[in-house]
């Protein structure tokens, strides 16, 4: 069984123009109601987003049953990307780049094949902070954030250990390596022998502590220290 945990308030954004079709209303009731399952509240919005949604503090869950995005994700969205969390459902198979998805900050996509019980993991994981795509695609994501940043890390460049890690712990540190490396809450509790809440206290003041909205920037600022991170783990 899986256990859920609550999503605050979860705004579904979708189309009323596409609701004609019978295998469309079907999808979007059945991911809605997977929603309903873990969410204190649930908001429709029957059209493309706009500013008063700029604010918001849950989770955008925008449906993309009929897209026309051409794997190019619209500007709009992505700059909604850069300030609130957003998963992408009703998904065709190999119909967006998962890795542009996740270095433009996504939290998930969840696809029209997905099994129930699959979604509803994927739901919870999210709700705890964590990020729902294939492993091969996190991996992708990392390698291209490793390579990208491998030019400006040097001595000549770096900051000293001192002003990067001026409260970090060894167990945050740590932590810090394990999440570059792509591993997920469960694994890092596994590997350190600790519950997955205190993983998750962790990475709140790991974030908050390196001024990390989600764990994308976080692997982003790691890589920039990996020198010192090195340093202060061993």
């Amino acid at each position: 069984m899986i256990s859920t945990a609550t999503i605050n308030t979860a705004y579904i954004v979708t189309s009323d123009e596409t609701l004609h079709s019978s295998s469309h209303k079907v999808a979007l009731t059945s991911f809605i109601g997977l929603i309903a399952t873990c969410s204190n509240k649930v908001l429709k919005q029957n059209k493309s987003v706009d500013n008063q949604f700029n604010k918001i503090d849950g989770i955008y869950f925008i449906d993309l049953f009929y897209c026309n995005w051409n794997n190019k994700i619209p500007d709009d969205i992505l700059q909604l990307a850069q300030r609130s969390k957003i998963v992408l459902f009703n998904v065709q198979n190999d119909q967006l780049c998962e890795k542009n998805l996740l270095l433009a900050g996504f939290e998930g996509i969840f696809y029209l094949s997905d099994r129930p019980d699959l979604i509803l993991r994927g739901l919870n994981q999210i709700k705890n902070n964590e990020r729902w795509f294939k492993r091969s695609s996190m991996n992708n994501a990392f390698s291209y954030l490793l390579k990208s940043n491998k030019a400006s890390i040097s001595p000549s460049n770096s900051i000293t250990g001192k002003s990067v890690f001026p409260t970090l712990t060894k167990r945050e540190n740590t932590i810090i390596k394990l999440v570059t490396k792509g591993s997920q809450n469960q694994e890092i509790a596994d590997q350190l022998n600790i519950s997955t809440n205190t993983v998750k206290t962790h990475i709140y003041s790991i974030f908050r502590k390196t001024k990390s909205r989600n764990r994308i920037e976080l692997i982003t600022w790691s890589l920039q220290s990996s020198g010192h991170l090195d340093a202060a783990i061993n």
